[in-house]
């Protein structure tokens, strides 16, 4: 048939613009490979014989244990000679070292912290605990710029900055002892019996913050990030005006301390482990 006697589109059929997107192709039998990947890994100890993987990968042994064999021969997945165990292999270890490479505190949670000073209109910070205490390491403005002697690189006082406090209430007291002794040695020193009161009462709700302690007129909300393994690696947090009566509001603590969490589940953090840790 030539072109020009082609039949007619119907009216039924939708242009392809406006179809549904069509999921997009892949090798089956790797989506499936995977699922005993996770029923291995899920099992208790990450070790577990044919009948426990096949069972929770919901594929009958001898399925699993082709797939087994397969990881085996890539060193995916080892087997335990005494007992016939199957466990992760050299392999995944490498795959899982290099993924840990690329878990960067900073490119991982400065989108949730501009999306924060975004939606509150106002400065986002983001602090690690340096070799001189806190150290600011992203401004990020979402509003009205603030007026500020505070920069990319400054170190906030520890004992009164919502970051150095936050930094106390959930680090190890040796992780910032030398530093707090010398803060102390040469500025205004917070009684030690109010200052774990303060550092409990942070624990306790989430959070910490100050108003004008750094810099007059200033108020700052912070809230800590956490790792896979439960430590502290940074704190997110926002500056506001201390003549904003709103800027304390629970809605706005709530959104940090969301924005921070978020951040920590993107790092690995399990929520059990940051109770542990604080």
């Amino acid at each position: 048939m030539a072109p020009s006697e082609a039949p007619a589109q119907t009216g039924s059929r939708a242009p392809r613009s406006a179809q549904a997107p069509r999921p997009r192709k892949s090798i089956q039998s790797v989506e499936t490979g995977v699922r005993v990947l996770e029923a291995l890994i899920s099992c208790p100890g990450g070790c577990a014989p044919l009948r426990d993987i096949a069972a929770a990968a919901a594929m009958s042994r001898s399925q699993a244990h082709r797939y087994l064999l397969a990881y085996i021969n890539t060193g995916l997945v080892q087997q335990e000679p005494s007992d016939g165990r199957y466990s992760l292999g050299p392999m995944a270890l490498k795959v899982g070292l290099s993924a840990l490479s690329r878990l960067d505190v900073i490119r991982i949670t400065t989108a949730y912290l501009r999306q924060l000073a975004d939606d509150l209109q106002t400065t986002g910070l983001l602090t690690i605990w340096g070799d001189y205490g806190p150290t600011i390491i992203r401004w990020l403005d979402g509003g009205v710029p603030i007026a500020t002697s505070l920069h990319v690189g400054s170190v906030l006082p520890i004992q009164h900055s919502s970051a150095g406090l936050t930094f106390m209430a959930f680090q190890p007291p040796l992780a910032y002892k030398t530093l707090l002794e010398r803060e102390r040695a040469t500025r205004a020193a917070i009684d030690e019996t109010e200052l774990q009161g303060m550092l409990f009462e942070i624990r306790r709700q989430g959070y910490a913050k100050v108003d004008g302690q750094v810099v007059p007129g200033l108020a700052a909300i912070s809230v800590p990030i956490f790792d896979m393994q439960g430590k502290t690696v940074a704190v997110i947090g926002v500056l506001g005006r201390m003549s904003d009566k709103h800027f304390f509001c629970q809605g706005n603590v709530d959104k940090v301390k969301a924005a921070a969490n978020e951040a920590s589940l993107a790092m690995g953090w399990q929520p059990d482990e940051a109770r542990a840790a604080s």
